[in-house]
């Protein structure tokens, strides 16, 4: 493919476009640096200046996705619900749609197989996700006590994280995560839970 100079927001447009597309047809374990370059139009040294490995370029596109897809991060959702409910019920759907994107590529990887480097950049992109989850949790819950459902927003980070980490596990076994389940988990155990705390 003939290199085209990019630089910016499109060099980066051109080289997740492309990660993104040797992931669904090739696999985290085919990905290259040197195919990227190559179908992204660009060079490996191009390549290796903005990512630190073929793994973390595969994050941060797969991010990329989910952010354009998605209109921004999960704790910049625009809530549009009228109750703790459908506040809680809109933010993991938003969730469950982030990781199918994120599962496509993923989750056919066997995790135990990962270097020790890529073992950290999980768990730093975990880390950096689970404060957005949190985040996420604190915006519905101000809008809950704006509405005078319930009376604090103080709930245990592990209680903040819980539906999160059930949606992902759900994901990383392959299991899927549909509109009944979600709303069983909202309606079931979320708001009992939550109210109990909160009132």
């Amino acid at each position: 493919m003939t290199q085209t100079r990019r630089r910016g927001a499109e060099l980066e447009t051109a080289v997740y476009a492309a990660t993104r597309k040797i992931l669904a047809n090739e696999g985290l374990a085919q990905l290259t640096f040197a195919k990227v370059a190559d179908l992204a139009g660009t060079s490996k040294p191009v390549i290796y200046r903005h990512w630190q490995s073929p793994f973390e370029l595969a994050i941060r596109a797969i991010q990329d996705k989910n952010k354009t897809d998605h209109h921004g991060r999960l704790d910049q959702l625009v809530l549009t619900g009228d109750s703790l409910a459908e506040d809680l019920y809109q933010v993991l759907k938003q969730f469950t749609k982030t990781m199918d994107t994120f599962g496509q590529t993923f989750i056919d990887t066997r995790i135990n197989g990962l270097t020790t480097d890529q073992n950290q950049q999980l768990k730093d992109m975990l880390t950096m996700v689970k404060t957005i989850d949190i985040n996420a949790i604190d915006n519905v819950l101000a809008r809950a006590k704006q509405r005078h459902e319930i009376k604090t927003t103080e709930l245990d980070t592990d209680i903040k994280l819980m539906p999160f980490d059930w949606i992902r596990y759900q994901r990383f076994s392959n299991i899927d995560v549909d509109e009944a389940k979600l709303t069983k988990l909202v309606h079931d155990l979320l708001i009992p839970s939550y109210l109990h705390l909160l009132a």
